[in-house]
């Protein structure tokens, strides 16, 4: 038989297929929903996947699509409110991220020491496309490829709430689980909400250290941030202090004045916060190094206690 007609008749053949796989489809779930779908569909040879980075990137067959971009969040885990000042919440981190690139960022461990540091120890590493595969497949595992699911409410009150948010399979998936790993002390729970939060409290704990992933021979390095959000509020000087107390050191703030830099928090009485980046970002690192949790900053004519926010890649990305 001639090539021509060889080649003529496999392009025939494939086309024949792509038709009627495309006519065997089903729905994928969408943002939102309360429910799944499962789906027959046999997997395409490749897919390929666009962040809102706009960065795109074909996987390997039977991957799970995930946005690619180094400012895209494929994951992240968090945890917030209850009981807690204000200005905690608004400094708060989450407890891991991975975006598309393959980019981890985590919250390293915390001495003792008090006072602490100023700024949080925030440790990054990356890893390969198939430890994210891993990620994804035991999330999903987890039930968390799914909107609306009932982890119903512990019998406790003002603790914090964990928010799960996945981006994957063109979907974004969140799930808010208040009291996460608090179970034990309520017996309000359901025995399927008990196993749901099971799964979800197992992943959290592994998704720490990517070597539960398959992730071999990380090399960890402190988190270079690029942008700052800073949280000032004058010091109150009708406050009486205890000499025996352990005193705060003093630096100079060596940016625009505080009192009128950025702007007011809504809701937060003298709150003001003003995100750093660039040059003046690079003026304040060295002092940063010499700060702690209590340091006093001298801005205009005033004292500040400040609260410190490293920016993430995509925080920085929608500033």
């Amino acid at each position: 038989m001639p090539r021509l007609t060889v080649v003529v008749l496999a392009a025939l053949f494939v086309f024949i297929l792509a038709v009627g796989a495309a006519a065997c489809g089903t729905a994928d779930v969408q943002p939102g929903g309360g429910g799944s779908s499962t789906s027959d569909t046999v997997a395409p040879p490749s897919t390929t996947t666009t962040g809102p980075s706009g960065s795109s990137t074909t996987l390997p067959a039977g991957s799970i699509a995930h946005p690619t971009g180094a400012a895209d969040v494929v994951i992240r885990v968090m945890t917030g409110g209850g009981f807690i000042p204000i200005e905690y919440n608004y400094t708060l981190l989450p407890e891991v991220t991975v975006y598309g690139d393959g980019r981890v960022i985590v919250q390293g461990p915390m001495t003792m020491q008090y006072p602490g540091a100023a700024l949080p120890n925030l440790q990054t590493t990356m890893v390969s496309e198939d430890v994210i595969q891993a990620i994804l497949a035991a999330a999903k595992e987890a039930g968390l490829f799914q909107n609306g699911v009932d982890y119903g409410q512990p019998g406790i009150t003002d603790v914090g709430t964990t928010t799960i948010t996945i981006n994957a399979d063109g979907a974004t998936y969140k799930a808010g689980i208040y009291a996460l790993g608090m179970e034990d002390a309520s017996g309000n729970l359901t025995m399927q909400q008990q196993q749901a939060r099971a799964a979800v409290n197992d992943l959290r704990g592994r998704l720490n250290d990517p070597a539960n992933f398959g992730a071999t021979e990380l090399v960890w390095e402190e988190y270079d941030f690029t942008g700052l959000r800073v949280y000032s509020r004058p010091v109150d000087t009708t406050l009486s202090t205890d000499s025996t107390d352990i005193q705060p050191n003093h630096l100079p703030w060596p940016l625009a004045d505080l009192a009128t830099a950025g702007k007011a928090v809504e809701n937060a009485q003298d709150l003001r916060v003003v995100d750093i980046t660039g040059d003046d970002l690079a003026t304040l690192k060295p002092l940063l190094r010499q700060a702690t949790q209590i340091t006093l900053w001298k801005s205009g004519t005033a004292e500040y206690n400040l609260f410190l926010r490293p920016l993430l890649p995509d925080e920085v990305a929608a500033a």
